[in-house]
């Protein structure tokens, strides 16, 4: 990897409730849901570790014994840090990640629980060396989609794309062009990360329920926070039944092929 600084810690958001995938995990988080035998969070911690990442935090809620003790068994030999938000039910990601302010002072890349996606994806972000960067890809027809608007940069000359940030929602903008689909990994310094949880404890009750990335919007007019677009990113959120289902017969696979089609190389001069 190319990039002379590259952070060394990793938040992952895994303390929602899973209300609409409680047909396929019960009272299991989401975040220990199983892909070929391997959990999803257990796949991206061990794709985190591969990456260079040696301090994890793990900011849990629903059902956090249990997630902590079945990650535990299954991440053996890498220290875990379980922050715990005791305002789960009632609140937004946001104030999931605001409980760690005073836990961190670096930069750091913050992830979602319920993410399955190619290690390329934490590749190319780190060897992209841009802190208050936002992962974005092309459209995955996944049916809940939240959008990146913003402005690119000129004169690149790759497949990737990247640019400034100027509003993400769900939700369209009149304003701004569409530059891709949030991802939900994201690299943060350590001075925006505080930006961050000071507007969002100023702006309480209104803010108590905001997702991070609302947060991160809001402050795009006064920061500048950038994403890094990649068109054929392979991956997918798993909030839903049919994403459950879309991620066993099509997206994983997919992951597996172009996993293969790498190897595939190497082996040919082993």
């Amino acid at each position: 990897m190319s990039s002379i600084y590259q952070p060394k810690t990793a938040v992952i958001l895994a303390a929602g409730l899973g209300l609409r995938l409680r047909s396929v995990t019960g009272e299991v988080p989401k975040g220990l849901l199983e892909i070929q035998g391997s959990g999803l969070l257990e796949r991206s911690i061990q794709l985190l570790s591969s990456c260079g990442i040696t301090k994890f935090f793990v900011v849990t809620g629903f059902q956090h014994q249990m997630l902590e003790n079945r990650l535990r068994e299954q991440v053996r030999g890498i220290h875990l840090n379980f922050v715990h938000n005791q305002q789960y039910a009632s609140s937004g990601s946001m104030e999931s990640l605001a409980t760690m302010k005073g836990q961190v002072q670096e930069d750091f890349l913050l992830l979602e629980s319920d993410l399955i996606y190619e290690r390329r994806a934490l590749e190319l972000l780190l060897e992209a060396g841009q802190p208050d960067t936002v992962l974005t890809s092309g459209q995955t027809n996944s049916k809940d989609e939240v959008w990146i608007y913003g402005e690119p940069k000129s004169g690149q000359m790759n497949s990737l794309e990247t640019g400034r940030i100027r509003y993400i929602n769900k939700k369209p903008s009149a304003q701004y062009a569409l530059r891709g689909e949030l991802v939900g990994i994201s690299w943060l310094s350590a001075n925006f990360f505080g930006a961050m949880c000071d507007y969002h404890a100023a702006n309480k009750p209104h803010t108590l329920q905001y997702h991070y990335e609302e947060n991160i919007s809001d402050l795009s007019a006064e920061y500048e926070i950038s994403y890094l677009k990649i068109p054929d990113l392979i991956w997918a959120e798993i909030d839903m039944e049919s994403h459950y289902r879309r991620v066993l017969h099509e997206v994983y696979p997919r992951i597996q092929a172009r996993e293969n089609e790498e190897i595939r190389p190497e082996l040919a001069y082993s």
